[in-house]
This record gives C-alpha cells, sequence and structure tokens, in this order.
C-alpha cells in the first residue's frame, strides 16, 4: 500500500545523496563509458538539477497533490492504482532524463516497468536500488505507457503497442527570444541553455529570435566558457568539425550564411532542428514575427525562452508538452476521468 510520508522521506533523502559528491561515481564512470556524450560534468549537472528541482520536501509534496484524492480519502485514487503497471519507454538524450516519469509514476501508487535506453542504461537503476521498479526490456500487460523520443520512433512505438493507452512525446524543440536589451550574464545564462548537454535536450534552445541589428558576436564571446565543456565530448567535437568544414565552403560559394564561434556554427536561418553543433538564429523587425512563427510552429516548440538560465532545471511540474504527466497516467489507468482542460 502507498505511503505517502515514506514516499516523501526516500526521495528527499535521494536527494541529499545526490549532493555528495561521492555518490554515483561508479556509476557516472560507466555511464560515460558507454556513452561519451554523458561526461561526469554533464551528469552531475542533469543530477544536481534532479535533486534541487524534483527532490526536495516541497517539491515533492507539490507532486503528490497531482493524486491526491478528496481531504477525508487522500489515498483513494492510489488505491484504485494499485497492481496497475505503467510502462516507461525512457529516451537517453540527457542523463537520467526519465527519472520524471519514473518518480510520477511512483508518486500515483502504480508500479513502474522501465525500458532504459541503450545510451542511459546506468544512472536511474544505481538510483532507485527498489524492488518496486521493473527494469526489464518489454513486460506485458501494461495499462498505460509513458514514451519520450524522436517523432519517427514514436509512431513506431504507437504501433507496437496498439490497444493500449499512451503518452508519447515525439521531436520538439525550444527556441529563446531576445530583446536586445540582455547583459553579458544574460548571454552567458542563454549560452548554458544553448549547449548543457551538447544542446540535445527538447529544452535546449537551438533557434535565436534576434532584434534586427543584433550583434551575433556578443553571443559567440559570452558561450566561450562551454568550449572545453563540449569539445570533451567526441561526438560533439566530431559534429563541429563537419559541419565547420562543411560552413566554410558554403561561404567560400556564398550559398550560406554561417559563421563559426570556435566550437559552434551559427547558422542564420528560421528552422528548427538544427544537427548537433549548430544553433540556428533569425532577425525580426517586429516581436510580431515572433508570434506568428510560434503559432505555426506550435505543435513542435517546447518552450519558448525570453530569460535565461533555467531551460535544464524546470519545475517538477512544468510538465513535457505541456501535458500533466500525473493526470494522464491516472487517466490513462481509468481511474480518473478526462479533465476537459
Amino acid at each position: 500500500m502507498f505511503n505517502r510520508s515514506e514516499f516523501i522521506r526516500c526521495f528527499s533523502e535521494l536527494g541529499k545523496r545526490l549532493g555528495d559528491s561521492s555518490f554515483l561515481d561508479y556509476a557516472i564512470e560507466v555511464a560515460y563509458d558507454f556513452n561519451p556524450m554523458f561526461t561526469p560534468f554533464m551528469q552531475r549537472r542533469a543530477l544536481k538539477a534532479i535533486a534541487e528541482n524534483y527532490l526536495t520536501e516541497d517539491a515533492l509534496k507539490n507532486l503528490l497533490s497531482y493524486s491526491d484524492g478528496p481531504e477525508d480519502d487522500i489515498n483513494a485514487l492510489r488505491r484504485e492504482m494499485e497492481g496497475k503497471r505503467v510502462g516507461i519507454i525512457m529516451a537517453g538524450n540527457i542523463p537520467a532524463v526519465g527519472f520524471h516519469d519514473l518518480l510520477c509514476t511512483i508518486s500515483t501508487g502504480a508500479r513502474p516497468v522501465v525500458k532504459l535506453s541503450s545510451r542511459d542504461e546506468c544512472l536511474i537503476p544505481a538510483m532507485v536500488d527498489f524492488d518496486a521498479v521493473s527494469f526489464l526490456e518489454y513486460a506485458l500487460p501494461l495499462d498505460f505507457i509513458l514514451f519520450s523520443g524522436s517523432s519517427r520512433t514514436k509512431a513506431l512505438v504507437c504501433d507496437d503497442f496498439e490497444g493500449i493507452p499512451i503518452l508519447a512525446r515525439g521531436s520538439r524543440f525550444s527556441l529563446g527570444v531576445l530583446s536586445g536589451e540582455e547583459t553579458d550574464e544574460d548571454l552567458r545564462l542563454l549560452a548554458e541553455d544553448m549547449f548543457l548537454y551538447g544542446g540535445l535536450g527538447c529544452r535546449s534552445i537551438s533557434l535565436l529570435m534576434l532584434p534586427d541589428g543584433f550583434d551575433i558576436q556578443r553571443i559567440i564571446k559570452a558561450s566561450s566558457f562551454m568550449q572545453e565543456r563540449l569539445m570533451e565530448m567526441g561526438p560533439y567535437r566530431s559534429s563541429y568539425i563537419r559541419r565547420s568544414a562543411l560552413a566554410k565552403i558554403e561561404n567560400m560559394f556564398e550559398h550560406g550564411n554561417f559563421t563559426d564561434g570556435g566550437f559552434f556554427i551559427l547558422e542564420e536561418a528560421r528552422k528548427s532542428f538544427p544537427p548537433m553543433a549548430v544553433v540556428r538564429y533569425s532577425f525580426y523587425k517586429d516581436i510580431s514575427e515572433v508570434d506568428e512563427f510560434c503559432f505555426r510552429n506550435r505543435n513542435s516548440i517546447q518552450k519558448k525562452f525570453t530569460n535565461f538560465g533555467m531551460a535544464q532545471s524546470p519545475a517538477i511540474d512544468d510538465w513535457m508538452d505541456g501535458i500533466n504527466t500525473v493526470q494522464a497516467i491516472l487517466e490513462g489507468c481509468g481511474v480518473l476521468r478526462k479533465s476537459n482542460g
């Protein structure tokens, strides 16, 4: 039976342990061996964000509020969830990125059945070493499925699990909108939002909307502190070298508008989903252009940021794709009627 106090105690204690520099050392080392994008620095940044934003007592109580029943029977919904099995098919673009789905599932009283990404098989099992979670390839029957990954894989997963309710998130991108009033420190924070985890997250800013006349050299200068962290990531370094060579050729024949930032490429284009080591930008004359772009691409945009530095540190109820994960689990398992909101 679900124990609310034990949930808070267990996971707030995990949050404190994540602050111990030696905790998970071995798992971090093994994860880096398997995935050269997961440098120790990037892994520890991801774990720090999890500890600070998901695993405090206040954050956990906030999460629990979404599956609390009426005041006189706070665990009513969770009793209905006993025996429900929620499959979680995790992405592997950011270290421990699937932890939020796992935490949401446990908070409802359901049993998680986890399919780890082959690129991120070490961290989460080391973090949640208890019997309530099954780490299996595929384990039917399932009552509901949470999936995160590319849009192409999303279609395949939906076909594989036809007939099972699923919350499937596909490819999305985020953009940053600058006003022209940004300080150098603002641009430094923007650099973190662009380049943490190699820019592979759906919340990573990969498109910049700049006011006419903005000096892009300011962005390059403010981002320089990320160079060492990025170039120690083998796949990122290879992508940058390749994109830099292509940019030189394109500029040579006046086919492109590329600026080499020394460890990333700035491409002037109002297009989404650039390749790794490329950030796209576009100038606007009036903010209505930004609004129009966002409306046309509303089904592909994860976030529009106008303040910087927190893109990779979402609050526990800053839901992916704007869909309340806890409510989706409860609805998918048939214990809560679909919300009209």
